[in-house]
C-alpha cells in the first residue's frame, strides 16, 4: 500500500466500491449515499489522501476537513489481505501522529457505536471515545472520537 494523489477518478472508484459499514454509517449520520459522501469528503478537505493497494487500485480515501474533522472512507480491499492490514495499521498511526505533531489537532469525528472494531482501532491510535448518543436523521447511536488538545 502507498499514498497516491487523491484524484477525482480515484475518489469515484472508492465511492462505487464503498464498504457496507461505511455506507451505512454515512447514511445514518448524514442521510447521504456513498457517492455523495465520498465526493463531498474529497472536495471539501484541505488535507486529503488516497490509499492504493499493492495492486495499484484505490482502496480508500482519508483526510481532515474544516474544524479538524478526520475521516476515512474505504473499500473492502483496504483490509482484504494480511499485507494490507499490516501496512494500513502502521501507516494510519504514522499519519495521525504526524497530523498531531504538525499542529492539525484537535482531531475528531463521530463513529456509529455498532462499529466496535473501528472504535477499538481509534482508541489504539490515541483517540478518546465518548459515550454513545443519538444523532443524524436515523437517530442511531454515535460516539464522538477525539484526539489532541
Amino acid at each position: 500500500m502507498r499514498w497516491a494523489p487523491p484524484t477525482e477518478s480515484r475518489a469515484r472508484h472508492v465511492a462505487r466500491n464503498l464498504r457496507q459499514g461505511d455506507a451505512i454509517e454515512v447514511f445514518c449520520s448524514h442521510g447521504m449515499n456513498p457517492r455523495d459522501a465520498v465526493m463531498q469528503s474529497w472536495r471539501f478537505s484541505a488535507d486529503c489522501r488516497c490509499i492504493e493497494g499493492d495492486d495499484g487500485e484505490p482502496v480508500g480515501l482519508c483526510g481532515v476537513a474544516t474544524g479538524g474533522v478526520i475521516w476515512l472512507l474505504a473499500t473492502d480491499a483496504l483490509l482484504a489481505t494480511p499485507s494490507h492490514q499490516r501496512q494500513f495499521i502502521r501507516g494510519a498511526k504514522q499519519w495521525v501522529d504526524a497530523l498531531i505533531a504538525d499542529g492539525a489537532g484537535p482531531l475528531h469525528n463521530w463513529v456509529l457505536a455498532k462499529r466496535t472494531h473501528t472504535l477499538r482501532w481509534l482508541q489504539s491510535l490515541g483517540f478518546a471515545v465518548a459515550t454513545p448518543m443519538p444523532m443524524g436523521p436515523c437517530s442511531e447511536l454515535f460516539c464522538r472520537c477525539s484526539r489532541g488538545a
